[in-house]
């Protein structure tokens, strides 16, 4: 993948589903490590996810309003690199506990939410679709049209509907740091990922970042 379009292959719930997104280049694997949503993972489910992941890919644990203590046990226990964190409040205090860089979840309401993510301290912000009382993983598409008419200043990470027939048009229209799928690449059991559809999202990703460097 070019460097400016990372993918990260988020809600993974089984180790086995692991090695197809690395092997389609995956900058990230994410698992859910807070009990909201059909892809959260308990303690042990979460480590064994990501003693799969090998070395030179994030390995990132995405929490809801998590505690402090937590946040530090499980990226103890599963040698997080990165944290993703959604309905937080103190960003600072989660930072120091977790010691690894930190993505903030930012629902893509209207123009507004892109001010508070210009503001928010962190080392990435994730534009995710505004999905009342849901934490990502909808499969509802992010409004893409708020983030053509004003760019970030900032590199940001786009989530929200993203699947392998319209991610191309979302590097072409957004140009995204991150691409962040989830419910995209699955097949028909929620929470496992389907090899062929996550080749997939990489080749059209890839194919749409080349034009646009062309």
């Amino acid at each position: 993948m070019l460097p400016d379009q990372r993918i990260k292959y988020c809600g993974v719930t089984h180790p086995a589903d692991v090695e197809p997104c690395v092997l389609a280049g995956a900058w990230a694997i994410g698992a859910v490590m807070t009990p909201h949503g059909p892809r959260a993972l308990n303690p042990a489910a979460a480590v064994a996810v990501m003693a799969e992941v090998p070395a030179g890919v994030e390995r990132v644990g995405v929490f809801v309003a998590p505690a402090p203590d937590a946040i530090a046990r499980a990226v103890d226990a599963c040698a997080l690199t990165r944290v993703q964190l959604h309905d937080v409040d103190d960003v600072a205090g989660i930072a120091a506990a977790a010691g690894v860089p930190v993505t903030v979840a930012v629902p893509l309401a209207d123009a507004g939410s892109i001010d508070v993510a210009e503001h928010i301290d962190c080392d990435l912000v994730l534009f995710d679709a505004a999905v009342p009382g849901a934490h990502g993983g909808t499969g509802v598409r992010a409004d893409w049209t708020l983030l053509e008419r004003r760019r970030p200043q900032r590199p940001f990470a786009l989530a929200g509907g993203l699947t392998p027939e319209v991610v191309g048009d979302a590097v072409r229209r957004v140009r995204p740091f991150v691409l962040d799928v989830s419910s995209g690449v699955e097949g028909d059991v929620v929470g496992r990922k389907d090899a062929g559809r996550v080749r997939a999202f990489a080749e059209a990703a890839r194919a749409a970042a080349m034009e646009e460097a062309a």
